[in-house]
């Protein structure tokens, strides 16, 4: 039995940071489909996710000493079908017509072994057919797929890191697992019945799919500053201090400002959206009253150019006037009111917004901008 608690153990510690480096490519995959993130669709396929990665497990672990493979002298490959059934036959004591031997026959290592390998993939045609919405040709080959890959991954003694396989490859066992994969999918209708239903999944998810989210503009703006801003602010950084030798004094804003006008303001003139925008299909506009492309530039600037250096100013300066006592002058503290009193404004506009449920804080008020999903009804039907 330890056998089987070790992998899903490891299975346990590991999913966390799976969960966490897949989250982004989740998200953003969600968004472009559906336009919403829903927590039964992040259930469902975490689920999955979670019984890949035990099942990887329970084909690889627990890894032996590499010493100890080395010296290994067992059998590498059983290519004869149907050996299985003919060693359970032969040493299980099963008689058909003596029910008296049932029971010690499931008993059996060579009943529950291959019992194992049934439900092994099991699950796996289940999300298939569920989830994935496939017939029962593609679960038939895609099972057979996930079951030889396990088995040249024991084959390859796990892709060469062992001199030889610790574990036999065994064409049995491709048999039992596309059986078991193909068994999950005539086990559908019963067992979605512990899941949410799929299509008023979808529908539900169309619906919010139309509002802009705060977790949406989120994963946009972590897209557009963390990734791409930081990758192009590390370029300007060494084009203008290595190759033309300016001063960090000098370096620092204008790589910052020459940042947002590549990453923000020149992509969202035309068509009000920037790379991470894109990607999970949201876009600026002016509102219906307003005209003029000119609109979303400035609610960029606005943000970028005000909101934010002012809220980097104020932490610079509370943490001179807090920790460089002796050099605390009147100036100082000066400079730290009238910067308190735009982070009060923002966070009060902030909290404002919150209140109203209409996600558009003073840069959008001041330019007359507002987020809209581009994920349309008839782009839905379609899909």
């Amino acid at each position: 039995m330890s056998a089987y608690l070790i992998p899903i153990r490891t299975a346990i510690i590991v999913f966390p940071f799976l969960a966490l480096l897949i989250a982004l490519p989740f998200l953003i995959v969600q968004y472009r489909r559906f336009g919403s993130f829903t927590f039964g669709r992040a259930f469902v396929l975490y689920t999955f996710v979670f019984y890949m990665l035990t099942a990887y497990f329970m084909v690889i672990l627990p890894l032996p000493a590499r010493e100890w493979v080395a010296k290994l002298t067992t059998q590498r490959y059983q290519i004869i079908p149907f050996t299985a059934l003919r060693e359970f036959l032969n040493t299980s004591g099963f008689v058909a017509t003596n029910p008296h031997t049932w029971l010690g026959a499931l008993r059996s290592a060579s009943f529950l072994q291959p019992a194992f390998n049934l439900l092994l993939t099991l699950p796996f045609g289940f999300y298939l057919r569920y989830y994935f919405q496939r017939n029962w040709k593609q679960v038939l080959l895609m099972s057979f797929g996930l079951s030889l890959f396990f088995e040249l991954t024991q084959l390859s003694g796990l892709y060469f890191i062992y001199p030889r396989p610790y574990r036999l490859f065994d064409v049995d066992d491709l048999i039992v697992n596309t059986a078991g994969g193909l068994l999950g999918y005539y086990l559908t209708p019963l067992l979605r019945l512990a899941f949410p239903n799929r299509d008023k999944m979808d529908q539900r998810s169309y619906e919010r799919g139309q509002k802009v989210s705060w977790l949406r503009r989120w994963v946009a703006w972590f897209i557009d500053y963390a990734i791409c801003g930081a990758l192009v602010r590390f370029v300007l950084i060494l084009l203008l201090h290595d190759a033309l030798g300016l001063a960090n004094s000098i370096t620092t804003p204008l790589s910052y400002i020459a940042m947002i006008a590549l990453v923000f303001i020149l992509p969202s003139w035309g068509g009000g959206a920037t790379l991470g925008k894109r990607l999970v299909r949201i876009k600026v506009q002016p509102v219906a009253a307003a005209a003029g492309n000119w609109r979303v530039p400035l609610r960029f600037a606005l943000l970028y150019y005000f909101c934010i250096p002012v809220w980097h100013w104020w932490w610079l300066e509370v943490s001179h006037v807090l920790t460089v006592i002796s050099a605390r002058t009147e100036l100082n503290l000066i400079i730290v009111g009238i910067l308190s009193l735009g982070v009060l404004f923002f966070m009060a506009d902030v909290l404002w917004t919150l209140w109203h449920h209409d996600g558009r804080l003073f840069y959008d008020d001041w330019a007359r901008t507002m987020q809209s999903s581009t994920v349309t009804p008839k782009q839905n039907n379609a899909q």
